[in-house]
Protein backbone atom coordinates (compact mmCIF):
# COMPACT_ATOMS: atom_id res chain seq x y z
CA UNK A 1 0.00 0.00 0.00
CA UNK A 2 1.25 3.72 -1.11
CA UNK A 3 1.85 6.28 1.94
CA UNK A 4 -1.30 8.43 -0.20
CA UNK A 5 -3.08 5.34 0.25
CA UNK A 6 -2.45 4.84 3.86
CA UNK A 7 -3.50 8.76 4.94
CA UNK A 8 -6.42 8.39 3.49
CA UNK A 9 -6.85 5.59 5.35
CA UNK A 10 -5.93 7.22 8.79
CA UNK A 11 -3.04 4.49 9.21
CA UNK A 12 0.14 7.06 10.17
CA UNK A 13 -2.37 8.85 12.96
CA UNK A 14 -3.80 10.75 10.25
CA UNK A 15 -6.96 10.80 7.71
CA UNK A 16 -5.89 13.37 4.69
CA UNK A 17 -8.35 12.66 2.07
CA UNK A 18 -5.58 14.28 -0.93
CA UNK A 19 -7.65 15.44 -3.93
CA UNK A 20 -7.00 12.61 -6.89
CA UNK A 21 -6.26 16.14 -8.97
CA UNK A 22 -3.13 16.69 -7.34
CA UNK A 23 -0.05 15.01 -9.52
CA UNK A 24 2.44 12.63 -7.83
CA UNK A 25 5.88 13.77 -8.39
CA UNK A 26 7.56 11.39 -5.50
CA UNK A 27 6.50 8.75 -3.30
CA UNK A 28 7.94 6.55 -0.68
CA UNK A 29 7.38 4.61 2.31
CA UNK A 30 6.62 7.82 5.02
CA UNK A 31 7.03 10.72 2.40
CA UNK A 32 5.19 11.96 -1.08
CA UNK A 33 5.80 15.26 -3.57
CA UNK A 34 2.57 16.41 -5.07
CA UNK A 35 2.01 19.34 -7.36
CA UNK A 36 -1.60 20.93 -7.15
CA UNK A 37 -2.50 23.35 -9.77
CA UNK A 38 -5.70 24.80 -8.29
CA UNK A 39 -3.24 26.38 -5.56
CA UNK A 40 0.09 26.69 -7.83
CA UNK A 41 2.22 24.98 -5.03
CA UNK A 42 3.72 22.15 -4.11
CA UNK A 43 3.23 19.63 -1.35
CA UNK A 44 5.26 17.53 0.48
CA UNK A 45 4.17 15.14 3.02
CA UNK A 46 6.27 13.46 5.73
CA UNK A 47 5.41 11.65 8.35
CA UNK A 48 8.84 11.10 11.00
CA UNK A 49 8.81 9.04 14.08
CA UNK A 50 10.12 12.38 16.16
CA UNK A 51 8.31 13.66 18.93
CA UNK A 52 7.03 17.12 19.35
CA UNK A 53 6.63 19.72 22.23
CA UNK A 54 4.22 22.65 21.32
CA UNK A 55 3.63 23.81 24.91
CA UNK A 56 2.50 27.38 25.10
CA UNK A 57 5.42 27.41 28.02
CA UNK A 58 8.50 26.76 25.09
CA UNK A 59 6.59 29.39 22.47
CA UNK A 60 9.41 31.67 22.87
CA UNK A 61 12.35 28.99 22.93
CA UNK A 62 10.85 27.72 19.81
CA UNK A 63 10.68 31.33 17.95
CA UNK A 64 13.86 31.64 18.66
CA UNK A 65 15.29 28.10 17.26
CA UNK A 66 12.82 28.80 14.08
CA UNK A 67 14.88 32.06 13.48
CA UNK A 68 18.12 30.45 13.46
CA UNK A 69 17.03 27.27 11.91
CA UNK A 70 15.91 29.74 8.99
CA UNK A 71 18.64 31.96 8.68
CA UNK A 72 20.97 28.87 8.54
CA UNK A 73 18.64 27.31 5.49
CA UNK A 74 18.07 30.22 3.71
CA UNK A 75 22.05 31.02 3.62
CA UNK A 76 23.25 27.72 3.04
CA UNK A 77 20.72 27.55 -0.25
CA UNK A 78 22.27 31.16 -1.24
CA UNK A 79 25.93 29.50 -0.82
CA UNK A 80 24.18 26.36 -3.73
CA UNK A 81 23.41 28.86 -5.99
CA UNK A 82 25.64 28.82 -9.10
CA UNK A 83 27.71 32.78 -9.71
CA UNK A 84 28.24 33.31 -12.99
CA UNK A 85 31.75 33.43 -14.44
CA UNK A 86 33.80 36.56 -13.13
CA UNK A 87 31.10 37.60 -11.01
CA UNK A 88 32.15 38.02 -6.48
CA UNK A 89 29.30 36.41 -4.76
CA UNK A 90 27.70 39.24 -2.60
CA UNK A 91 26.98 38.50 0.69
CA UNK A 92 23.74 37.03 1.70
CA UNK A 93 20.20 38.99 2.89
CA UNK A 94 20.54 37.77 6.09
CA UNK A 95 24.19 39.27 6.65
CA UNK A 96 21.59 42.21 7.57
CA UNK A 97 20.58 41.60 10.88
CA UNK A 98 17.07 43.63 10.41
CA UNK A 99 16.18 41.10 7.64
CA UNK A 100 14.42 37.97 9.00
CA UNK A 101 13.52 35.06 6.22
CA UNK A 102 11.05 34.24 8.85
CA UNK A 103 7.64 35.94 7.72
CA UNK A 104 5.21 34.31 10.52
CA UNK A 105 4.80 31.47 13.09
CA UNK A 106 1.18 31.03 14.57
CA UNK A 107 0.11 28.18 16.99
CA UNK A 108 -3.33 26.98 14.41
CA UNK A 109 -6.00 24.21 15.02
CA UNK A 110 -6.30 21.75 12.53
CA UNK A 111 -8.88 18.69 12.86
CA UNK A 112 -8.96 20.03 16.79
CA UNK A 113 -5.56 19.34 17.95
CA UNK A 114 -2.41 22.09 18.38
CA UNK A 115 -0.21 22.77 15.03
CA UNK A 116 2.16 25.02 14.30
CA UNK A 117 2.43 26.76 10.88
CA UNK A 118 5.58 28.94 9.66
CA UNK A 119 6.16 30.75 6.60
CA UNK A 120 9.53 31.77 5.59
CA UNK A 121 11.79 32.16 2.49
CA UNK A 122 14.42 30.25 1.69
CA UNK A 123 15.38 32.49 -1.38
CA UNK A 124 15.12 36.24 -2.03
CA UNK A 125 17.67 37.02 -5.11
CA UNK A 126 17.60 39.01 -8.23
CA UNK A 127 16.26 36.09 -10.02
CA UNK A 128 14.68 33.88 -7.22
CA UNK A 129 12.04 34.12 -4.49
CA UNK A 130 11.23 31.03 -2.63
CA UNK A 131 8.27 30.58 -0.37
CA UNK A 132 8.06 27.86 2.15
CA UNK A 133 5.35 27.34 4.48
CA UNK A 134 4.85 24.49 7.00
CA UNK A 135 2.49 22.75 9.44
CA UNK A 136 3.50 20.55 12.23
CA UNK A 137 0.86 18.20 13.73
CA UNK A 138 1.85 16.01 16.64
CA UNK A 139 0.50 12.39 16.65
CA UNK A 140 0.42 9.17 18.73
CA UNK A 141 2.70 7.86 16.03
CA UNK A 142 5.11 11.27 15.60
CA UNK A 143 4.76 14.46 13.65
CA UNK A 144 3.12 14.94 10.44
CA UNK A 145 4.84 17.81 8.60
CA UNK A 146 3.21 19.11 5.57
CA UNK A 147 4.74 21.08 3.57
CA UNK A 148 3.74 23.51 0.39
CA UNK A 149 6.32 25.80 -1.85
CA UNK A 150 6.34 28.18 -4.52
CA UNK A 151 8.91 30.21 -6.33
CA UNK A 152 9.34 33.05 -9.13
CA UNK A 153 12.19 34.74 -10.92
CA UNK A 154 10.43 37.68 -10.58
CA UNK A 155 11.68 38.98 -7.85
CA UNK A 156 10.67 41.93 -5.92
CA UNK A 157 7.88 43.00 -7.88
CA UNK A 158 5.37 42.82 -4.96
CA UNK A 159 7.37 45.22 -3.05
CA UNK A 160 8.13 47.45 -5.69
CA UNK A 161 4.14 47.94 -6.22
CA UNK A 162 3.39 48.17 -2.55
CA UNK A 163 6.36 50.56 -2.56
CA UNK A 164 4.70 53.23 -5.13
CA UNK A 165 1.42 53.12 -3.60
CA UNK A 166 2.63 54.07 -0.52
CA UNK A 167 5.50 56.78 -2.28
CA UNK A 168 1.61 58.55 -2.82
CA UNK A 169 0.56 58.50 0.63
CA UNK A 170 4.06 59.50 1.91
CA UNK A 171 5.81 62.34 -1.11
CA UNK A 172 9.21 63.26 -0.51
CA UNK A 173 10.39 60.17 1.37
CA UNK A 174 13.26 58.45 -0.60
CA UNK A 175 12.08 55.20 -1.98
CA UNK A 176 15.07 53.45 0.46
CA UNK A 177 14.46 55.00 3.27
CA UNK A 178 10.68 54.18 3.39
CA UNK A 179 11.60 50.51 2.26
CA UNK A 180 13.05 50.66 5.55
CA UNK A 181 10.98 52.11 7.52
CA UNK A 182 7.84 50.53 6.56
CA UNK A 183 9.96 46.80 6.95
CA UNK A 184 9.12 43.70 4.94
CA UNK A 185 5.96 42.87 7.27
CA UNK A 186 4.37 45.84 5.18
CA UNK A 187 5.18 44.35 1.78
CA UNK A 188 4.18 40.57 3.21
CA UNK A 189 0.93 42.01 4.81
CA UNK A 190 -2.31 39.58 3.98
CA UNK A 191 -4.21 42.00 3.18
CA UNK A 192 -2.23 42.64 -0.36
CA UNK A 193 -2.28 39.23 -1.34
CA UNK A 194 -5.82 39.47 -3.32
CA UNK A 195 -3.34 42.36 -5.47
CA UNK A 196 -1.18 39.65 -5.95
CA UNK A 197 -2.49 35.92 -6.92
CA UNK A 198 0.52 34.46 -8.35
CA UNK A 199 2.74 35.62 -5.88
CA UNK A 200 4.68 33.01 -4.15
CA UNK A 201 3.63 34.06 -0.25
CA UNK A 202 0.03 34.49 -1.82
CA UNK A 203 -0.16 31.08 -2.82
CA UNK A 204 1.24 29.54 -0.17
CA UNK A 205 -1.07 31.57 2.50
CA UNK A 206 -3.79 30.27 0.51
CA UNK A 207 -3.08 26.57 0.34
CA UNK A 208 -2.74 26.58 3.93
CA UNK A 209 -6.13 28.51 4.60
CA UNK A 210 -8.09 26.05 2.07
CA UNK A 211 -5.95 22.66 4.37
CA UNK A 212 -7.14 24.68 7.73
CA UNK A 213 -10.97 24.73 6.52
CA UNK A 214 -11.04 21.18 5.29
CA UNK A 215 -14.17 19.47 6.86
CA UNK A 216 -13.68 16.15 9.43
CA UNK A 217 -14.21 13.92 6.69
CA UNK A 218 -11.54 14.85 4.65
CA UNK A 219 -9.25 15.98 7.23
CA UNK A 220 -9.32 14.27 10.97
CA UNK A 221 -6.69 13.08 13.57
CA UNK A 222 -7.32 9.11 14.10
CA UNK A 223 -4.19 8.72 16.56
CA UNK A 224 -3.87 11.72 19.03
CA UNK A 225 -0.94 12.14 20.39
CA UNK A 226 -0.93 11.50 24.12
CA UNK A 227 -0.63 14.54 26.80
CA UNK A 228 2.81 15.57 27.56
CA UNK A 229 3.89 15.32 31.37
CA UNK A 230 4.09 18.95 32.98
CA UNK A 231 7.97 20.03 32.71
CA UNK A 232 10.36 18.63 35.17
CA UNK A 233 8.38 15.51 35.48
CA UNK A 234 11.27 12.60 35.38
CA UNK A 235 10.83 10.24 32.43
CA UNK A 236 12.24 6.65 32.97
CA UNK A 237 14.13 4.86 30.28
CA UNK A 238 14.31 1.36 31.47
CA UNK A 239 16.27 -0.11 28.12
CA UNK A 240 19.13 2.34 29.96
CA UNK A 241 18.62 1.54 33.19
CA UNK A 242 18.20 5.01 34.14
CA UNK A 243 15.79 8.16 34.18
CA UNK A 244 16.36 11.86 33.77
CA UNK A 245 14.26 14.97 34.05
CA UNK A 246 14.41 16.02 30.10
CA UNK A 247 15.81 19.83 29.14
CA UNK A 248 12.77 21.98 27.42
CA UNK A 249 11.40 20.68 24.68
CA UNK A 250 12.80 17.30 24.52
CA UNK A 251 9.95 14.61 24.29
CA UNK A 252 11.18 10.97 24.49
CA UNK A 253 10.45 8.70 21.64
CA UNK A 254 9.26 5.32 22.85
CA UNK A 255 11.22 2.24 22.18
CA UNK A 256 10.93 -0.15 19.67
CA UNK A 257 10.07 3.49 17.56
CA UNK A 258 13.67 3.59 16.25
CA UNK A 259 16.49 1.15 15.45
CA UNK A 260 18.60 1.97 17.81
CA UNK A 261 21.07 -0.39 19.45
CA UNK A 262 20.49 -2.17 22.94
CA UNK A 263 20.99 0.44 25.87
CA UNK A 264 20.49 3.30 23.85
CA UNK A 265 16.92 5.79 24.28
CA UNK A 266 16.64 9.12 22.27
CA UNK A 267 14.88 12.46 22.91
CA UNK A 268 13.95 14.48 20.08
CA UNK A 269 13.57 18.64 19.71
CA UNK A 270 11.85 19.38 16.33
CA UNK A 271 12.69 22.93 15.25
CA UNK A 272 10.91 23.74 12.32
CA UNK A 273 10.67 20.13 9.74
CA UNK A 274 10.20 16.88 10.03
CA UNK A 275 12.31 16.05 7.17
CA UNK A 276 15.81 17.34 8.91
CA UNK A 277 16.93 15.18 11.98
CA UNK A 278 16.00 17.50 14.67
CA UNK A 279 18.25 17.97 17.41
CA UNK A 280 18.39 15.05 19.74
CA UNK A 281 19.56 14.14 23.05
CA UNK A 282 20.94 10.32 23.64
CA UNK A 283 21.12 8.45 26.61
CA UNK A 284 22.83 5.62 26.73
CA UNK A 285 24.45 2.96 29.09
CA UNK A 286 27.68 1.22 26.99
CA UNK A 287 26.58 -2.33 26.69
CA UNK A 288 29.28 -4.74 28.02
CA UNK A 289 31.31 -2.71 29.77
CA UNK A 290 32.17 -2.22 33.67
CA UNK A 291 35.29 -0.17 34.40
CA UNK A 292 37.73 -1.35 37.37
CA UNK A 293 38.00 0.92 40.20
CA UNK A 294 41.75 1.23 39.51
CA UNK A 295 42.47 4.40 36.65
CA UNK A 296 38.62 4.92 35.87
CA UNK A 297 39.12 8.04 34.08
CA UNK A 298 42.22 7.04 32.39
CA UNK A 299 39.86 4.01 31.36
CA UNK A 300 36.54 6.29 30.74
CA UNK A 301 38.68 8.70 28.32
CA UNK A 302 39.72 5.49 26.08
CA UNK A 303 36.45 4.68 25.59
CA UNK A 304 34.99 8.16 24.08
CA UNK A 305 38.53 7.89 22.04
CA UNK A 306 37.19 4.18 20.80
CA UNK A 307 34.11 6.29 19.63
CA UNK A 308 35.84 8.89 17.85
CA UNK A 309 37.47 6.51 16.05
CA UNK A 310 34.59 4.68 15.10
CA UNK A 311 32.61 8.02 13.82
CA UNK A 312 36.38 8.32 11.69
CA UNK A 313 36.08 5.01 10.09
CA UNK A 314 32.28 6.13 8.99
CA UNK A 315 33.25 8.91 7.14
CA UNK A 316 33.65 11.51 9.44
CA UNK A 317 36.63 13.95 8.85
CA UNK A 318 38.33 17.14 10.52
CA UNK A 319 37.28 16.30 13.74
CA UNK A 320 38.55 18.23 16.93
CA UNK A 321 37.82 16.77 20.39
CA UNK A 322 38.44 17.87 23.68
CA UNK A 323 37.49 17.34 27.26
CA UNK A 324 37.87 17.71 30.74
CA UNK A 325 37.21 16.29 34.13
CA UNK A 326 33.75 17.28 35.59
CA UNK A 327 32.08 17.01 39.10
CA UNK A 328 28.82 15.31 39.54
CA UNK A 329 26.00 17.01 41.16
CA UNK A 330 26.62 16.23 44.97
CA UNK A 331 23.28 14.89 45.29
CA UNK A 332 23.10 12.48 42.84
CA UNK A 333 22.45 8.85 44.04
CA UNK A 334 25.57 6.56 43.41
CA UNK A 335 24.89 2.95 42.32
CA UNK A 336 26.90 0.85 45.04
CA UNK A 337 29.93 -0.82 44.53
CA UNK A 338 32.89 1.34 46.02
CA UNK A 339 34.22 2.44 42.78
CA UNK A 340 35.14 5.90 42.47
CA UNK A 341 32.51 7.87 40.32
CA UNK A 342 34.20 9.66 37.45
CA UNK A 343 32.70 12.13 34.72
CA UNK A 344 34.03 13.30 31.56
CA UNK A 345 33.09 16.73 29.36
CA UNK A 346 33.62 16.19 25.74
CA UNK A 347 33.00 17.85 22.42
CA UNK A 348 33.26 17.49 19.75
CA UNK A 349 33.06 19.15 16.10
CA UNK A 350 33.41 17.33 12.74
CA UNK A 351 32.37 17.06 9.25
CA UNK A 352 29.99 14.79 8.50
CA UNK A 353 28.89 14.05 4.75
CA UNK A 354 30.21 17.38 3.85
CA UNK A 355 27.67 18.97 6.69
CA UNK A 356 29.50 20.32 10.03
CA UNK A 357 28.09 19.39 12.98
CA UNK A 358 29.02 19.21 16.94
CA UNK A 359 28.50 17.11 19.84
CA UNK A 360 28.49 17.73 23.62
CA UNK A 361 28.29 14.96 25.50
CA UNK A 362 29.06 13.96 29.55
CA UNK A 363 30.65 10.17 30.08
CA UNK A 364 29.66 8.62 33.60
CA UNK A 365 31.82 6.32 35.02
CA UNK A 366 29.45 5.12 38.27
CA UNK A 367 30.47 3.38 41.48
CA UNK A 368 29.47 0.11 40.30
CA UNK A 369 31.82 0.59 37.16
CA UNK A 370 29.22 1.34 34.83
CA UNK A 371 29.56 3.86 31.83
CA UNK A 372 26.31 5.84 30.99
CA UNK A 373 26.56 8.72 28.22
CA UNK A 374 24.80 11.54 28.00
CA UNK A 375 24.58 13.90 24.74
CA UNK A 376 23.37 16.73 21.92
CA UNK A 377 24.22 16.72 18.77
CA UNK A 378 23.02 20.13 17.07
CA UNK A 379 24.10 21.72 13.64
CA UNK A 380 26.93 24.99 13.99
CA UNK A 381 24.28 27.34 14.61
CA UNK A 382 23.55 26.04 17.74
CA UNK A 383 25.34 27.77 20.71
CA UNK A 384 27.36 25.39 21.84
CA UNK A 385 26.78 26.65 25.70
CA UNK A 386 22.98 25.85 25.00
CA UNK A 387 23.81 22.32 23.83
CA UNK A 388 26.03 21.80 27.26
CA UNK A 389 23.10 23.53 29.30
CA UNK A 390 20.96 20.75 27.93
CA UNK A 391 23.22 18.02 28.50
CA UNK A 392 23.91 19.05 32.44
CA UNK A 393 20.71 19.84 33.00
CA UNK A 394 19.49 15.98 32.20
CA UNK A 395 23.02 15.22 34.25
CA UNK A 396 21.53 16.70 37.06
CA UNK A 397 18.31 15.01 37.11
CA UNK A 398 20.14 11.42 36.24
CA UNK A 399 18.96 8.48 38.45
CA UNK A 400 19.78 4.73 37.97
CA UNK A 401 16.82 1.95 38.02
CA UNK A 402 16.67 -0.69 40.17
CA UNK A 403 17.19 -4.02 38.57
CA UNK A 404 13.84 -5.34 38.27
CA UNK A 405 12.82 -8.96 39.62
CA UNK A 406 11.37 -11.16 37.29
CA UNK A 407 9.34 -12.16 39.83
CA UNK A 408 10.12 -16.06 38.62
CA UNK A 409 9.08 -19.24 41.30
CA UNK A 410 12.26 -21.01 42.53
CA UNK A 411 12.39 -24.47 40.60
CA UNK A 412 12.45 -26.24 44.21
CA UNK A 413 8.92 -23.91 44.45
CA UNK A 414 7.07 -24.73 41.79
CA UNK A 415 4.89 -27.45 43.48
CA UNK A 416 4.02 -24.94 45.82
CA UNK A 417 3.18 -22.07 43.23
CA UNK A 418 -0.46 -23.24 42.70
CA UNK A 419 -1.40 -23.33 46.27
CA UNK A 420 -0.27 -20.21 46.95
CA UNK A 421 -2.58 -18.24 44.22
CA UNK A 422 -5.34 -20.25 45.96
CA UNK A 423 -4.09 -18.76 49.26
CA UNK A 424 -4.17 -15.51 47.63
CA UNK A 425 -7.12 -15.81 46.44
CA UNK A 426 -8.91 -16.66 49.20
CA UNK A 427 -7.33 -14.03 51.68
Amino acid sequence: MSFIEDLKKGLPGIQFAIPDAWKRQEEHDRRAVLVDSEHRVGWHILHAPWRVDLRPEFADRRRRDIERHARFGFEQHYLQVPVPKETKRLQPRTADPAFSPVISVEYVTIAGVRAVLCLRRVAHEQVMEAVVGNILIPLATGVLDITAFQHTQETGYRENNLLNMAMQKYPGEGLQKLAQRLGQAYFDDPQYDAQFPTHPLTCVRAAFAWLRSLPAEQLRITAPAPELAPPGTEVELPQVGCAIKPPAGYVAVPPGVLPLPAGVSVLSRVILEAADDPQMLDVRQVAGVTLAAADREEQLLKLVQRQVAEWQAQGAQQIEMNHESVALPAGMPAAAGGGERVALAVQVKMVINGAPTQTVARWIADGDGRVFRIGVATPPYVPITEAAADVDAAVQSFRRLPVKSTGAWLTSDLRLAPAKRAAAEQA
